[in-house]
């Protein structure tokens, strides 16, 4: 925030240094960046009086001056400015001063007569005719008035302002304005604020006849307030208006926009004029935008808007984005005749989330995100009106069009003493704190042991509920002084934290799978379009809705990635390139998907890669099962399937209730080649949330067996496409009458004695009862309802 220090001066006394100046602003909590001149590119620049004038002995066109800069020492300075005279009052640069643009004068000779400096013109300067008359004409700036040589020229063109620059803490936004930053001023100098008195005009006529207002979205706009001025006339500000805009950084355009851009930067409250006779029927519809709606901004661009983006529209077109620029539809030109002067509050939230979807912000957008609040916005529009009439700008139309949903209340709040000293450490008096908050504009009414405070509209980092105390806490230690607060140790009440479901069962993952032999790995999120491509993906497989970086490091690494295959491919080849003996990973992390919705889809992604001489499918396959068993999925499955990047007769997919969770499988040689792995590798995916859903953590404990089990075997011949989880359930399902338990295939058999079509397979499986030893008797009528469940459910035959 700029802080000129003449214009700090209208409202407070300055009775400090600027070092102070800077000090005791750093104790109220608001650091000065800088401290800038309003001329800050001059330097050494002096009032010279021409004592004499003639002629360069050996040029034309050049002119010897005399010049009596107070010093004692008449120096002699050439030029070719024709417009100079004996007596005149020039800018003189000095020898080693510094001009607007970075120039430096140095003493030279020219022509053989020794020059000591040069002669200034406005633009040498850096200043305009708005800044002081004759600046902008040609030749050497001629200064009016009785002026003594050897005055800075900053002191002289009455340019010798002092700009601080100071940083605003985000809970601030009252101090992004002149006025609010000058009531902190006038706390901590312990000054007297001059609170500014407008004047609220009410023109002859009806506003209404010539405008209306219509807020259809409340929350996003709570207030909204219009005047309408008409006969305009646009013209250049007065000087006294540029130089203060100037002074804060804006560039001054014409007194309508003028008056505006002043009222934001004294007020901190963002303003606009629409031409009214762009705006259909004089009606402003405050409205979210349309699907596919275009607006064409004050930048003359087409800015596509989307339906949760707030539109200042009229019945039939947008003529703003609200809280970010106006429409080019609607602007102030030179021959508008009338216009509508919008003060609104915008919901910060909103305005923050329209200005990253444009890519595109200003200073009236960084206002409104950081917080405006609905008494301003009157106070706002009844300053800009009184300039109108000051300025002479137009007439004004009755009085203000006022659409309010917001609470114009005063906040109250009730403050515990007790609590708020023990915050501080201290032992203030309410009566004490009172005194102290009435310094900064807050009244104060002391209630036995507590205040009655009233904040102040334009405080809304001060809470009324159960934060007030610790708010008001803050404000006394800005006002008593850091500095005088006795230091002690910290105290208070200690709990212990706690990990989420989901990062506990992350955790878990993580520990099963570095208690089976794999090494975590962490790759980049970024991917790009060869790297799908490797994995042979179809044109509309999910893993190709890639998210797309706007500006990405390069080709490959323009795409969010939608699989962790990628960088553990990469990984493995790495390995196995350096021959680092490591043939087991695992990742965790995130993968995005755009599906078409406002946001990418984000997933959390399970991912294994095995390769080596002692790894295949199914030790891979076995991990997994394992990490189940771990995890209590006891409803989870292999069933056919996987992704085309694996080999054809080596992949499934994992089901757990029902849905898929993941996949497996070993790379398909052209992916392998593709990736320079020279060997096998085998992979796996899961979705960690889909995971952890299923993940049964209730125990169940059973007493060891008192009886011993009976352990068999059974080969038997099904149809090639007949799974063997198919077949396993069959046993552990048969109705045996006894306990089956620990069902596994151990060999899968094809060639001589097995048809064509046909698979053998052999399973191991125990038998028990709880409370007695099997008999033959048993044993036997428990196969054979094994072999019926298994001719059931899977067609499969006894192998002879």
């Amino acid at each position: 925030m700029k802080l000129p220090l003449k214009w700090l001066k209208e409202y407070v006394d300055f009775n400090v240094t600027v070092d102070e100046f800077i000090e005791k602003m750093m104790w109220r909590g608001f650091e000065v960046a800088s401290v800038e001149k309003e001329l800050a590119e001059v330097e050494r620049v002096v009032v010279g009086r021409l004592a004499g004038l003639t002629k360069h002995p050996d040029a034309d066109k050049l002119q010897v001056c005399a010049i009596d800069v107070g010093s004692g020492e008449t120096l002699s300075i050439v030029t070719g400015a024709q417009n100079v005279f004996e007596g005149a009052l020039v800018p003189v640069a000095l020898d080693g001063s510094r001009l607007a643009g970075g120039l430096t004068i140095t003493e030279t000779v020219m022509r053989g007569v020794k020059s000591a400096g040069m002669l200034c013109s406005g633009k040498e300067l850096g200043i305009t005719e708005a800044d002081y008359k004759g600046a902008e004409a040609h030749g050497i700036l001629l200064l009016e008035g009785d002026i003594v040589p050897g005055t800075p020229i900053e002191t002289a063109l009455g340019m010798d302002d002092i700009i601080f620059d100071i940083e605003i803490t985000p809970n601030r936004p009252d101090c992004q304005s002149i006025l609010g930053m000058c009531r902190e001023v006038a706390s901590a100098l312990g000054q007297k604020f001059r609170e500014p008195t407008i004047k609220e005009i009410v023109g002859g006529g009806n506003a209404e006849d010539y405008a209306k207002v219509t807020v259809l979205n409340t929350e996003l706009c709570p207030r909204y307030t219009a005047r309408v001025v008409v006969d305009l006339h646009i013209a250049p500000s007065p000087a006294w208006m540029q130089k203060k805009l100037k002074a804060v950084g804006l560039r001054p355009i014409n007194n309508i926009v003028d008056i505006t851009n002043l009222v934001m930067v004294e007020y901190g409250h963002p303003m606009h004029a629409f031409d009214l006779a762009c705006v259909e029927n004089g009606h402003i519809v405050v409205r979210n935008a349309f699907e596919n709606e275009v607006v064409v901004t004050l930048d003359s661009k087409a800015r596509p808007v989307t339906p949760d983006m707030l539109l200042i529209a009229d019945p039939k077109k947008g003529v703003g984005i609200a809280g970010v620029m106006g429409g080019e539809n609607s602007e102030i030109m030179e021959q508008t005749k009338a216009t509508l002067f919008e003060s609104a509050v915008f919901k910060g939230s909103n305005i923050r989330s329209t200005v990253r979807k444009l890519k595109h912000t200003t200073d009236a957008a960084a206002r409104f995100i950081k917080g405006v609040e609905a008494v301003n916005a009157k106070l706002a529009s009844d300053r800009a009106i009184e300039l109108v009439v000051e300025l002479n700008a137009g007439r004004v139309v009755g009085g203000a069009i006022d659409a309010c949903a917001a609470s114009l209340e005063d906040r109250v709040a009730v403050i515990d003493c007790g609590r708020v000293n023990r915050i501080l450490h201290t032992a203030f008096t309410p009566r004490e704190m009172a005194e102290m908050l009435s310094t900064l504009n807050m009244e104060a009414k002391v209630e036995g042991e507590a205040l009655r405070l009233t904040i102040p509209h334009y405080r809304t980092d001060i809470a009324a509920d159960i934060e007030a105390d610790a708010n008001v806490a803050e404000e006394l230690a800005r006002v008593y002084g850091y500095y005088n607060i006795a230091p002690k140790l910290m105290d208070g009440a200690t709990f212990c934290g706690r990990l989420t479901p989901d990062i506990k069962g992350e955790d878990e993952i993580k520990d099963i799978a570095v208690g089976m032999g794999c090494y975590e790995m962490y790759n980049y999120n970024f991917t790009g379009p060869n790297a799908l491509d490797a994995l042979l993906l179809e044109a509309g497989s999910e893993k190709r809705k890639a998210v797309k970086l706007l500006n990405p490091f390069g080709e490959e690494q323009s795409l969010m990635r939608t699989t962790l295959y990628m960088g553990m491919l990469d990984a493995v080849a790495l390995n196995c390139g350096r021959k680092t003996g490591h043939g087991r990973f695992f990742e965790v992390g995130n993968a995005h998907f755009d599906l078409g919705t406002e946001l990418p889809e984000e997933r959390k992604l399970l991912g294994f890669a095995f390769t080596g001489a002692d790894e295949d499918f199914f030790t891979l396959k076995g991990t997994v099962e394992e990490l189940l068993d771990r995890l209590g999925a006891d409803n989870a499955r292999f069933i056919k399937g996987g992704g085309e990047y694996f080999h054809p007769g080596q992949k499934a997919l994992i089901s757990a209730g029902g849905e898929v969770i993941g996949e497996l499988g070993t790379v398909h040689p052209k992916v392998q080649k593709a990736y320079g792995i020279p060997q096998a590798v085998y992979v796996a995916e899961l979705n960690v949330e889909k995971l952890l859903k299923h993940r049964n953590t209730k125990k169940t404990y059973a007493p060891i067996p008192r009886f011993p089990s009976v352990e068999r075997d059974i080969a038997v011949v099904t149809d090639e496409a007949v799974l063997s989880t198919d077949a396993v359930n069959a046993i552990l399902l048969a109705d045996a009458g006894v306990i089956v338990s620990d069902a596994r295939l151990f060999d899968v058999y094809r060639g001589a004695g097995v048809p064509e079509g046909k698979k053998s397979m052999a399973f191991s499986f125990s038998l028990r009862a709880e409370d007695r030893t099997l008999t033959d008797a048993e044993i036997r009528a428990a196969m054979d309802s094994i072999l019926v469940s298994l001719e059931a459910k899977t067609g499969a035959k006894l192998r002879g």
